[in-house]
């Protein structure tokens, strides 16, 4: 018999994708994080906007 690998689930989301609320628009929705580190600004989905974190 041969032996099965388990495999990992991966996740759904990319890593730079977090819920929140926008400033702008109000929506609660998917926040898009641009940027390098420790310069990264928020961008929303629904009014495409972007701000500052």
């Amino acid at each position: 018999m041969v032996r099965r690998k388990t495999v990992k689930a991966k996740p759904s989301s990319p890593r730079n994708v977090t819920t929140g609320l926008c400033p702008k628009c109000g929506t609660i929705g998917k926040i898009l994080i641009i940027g390098a580190t420790g310069v990264e600004k928020g961008k929303c989905q629904s009014c495409n906007s972007e701000f500052t974190l």
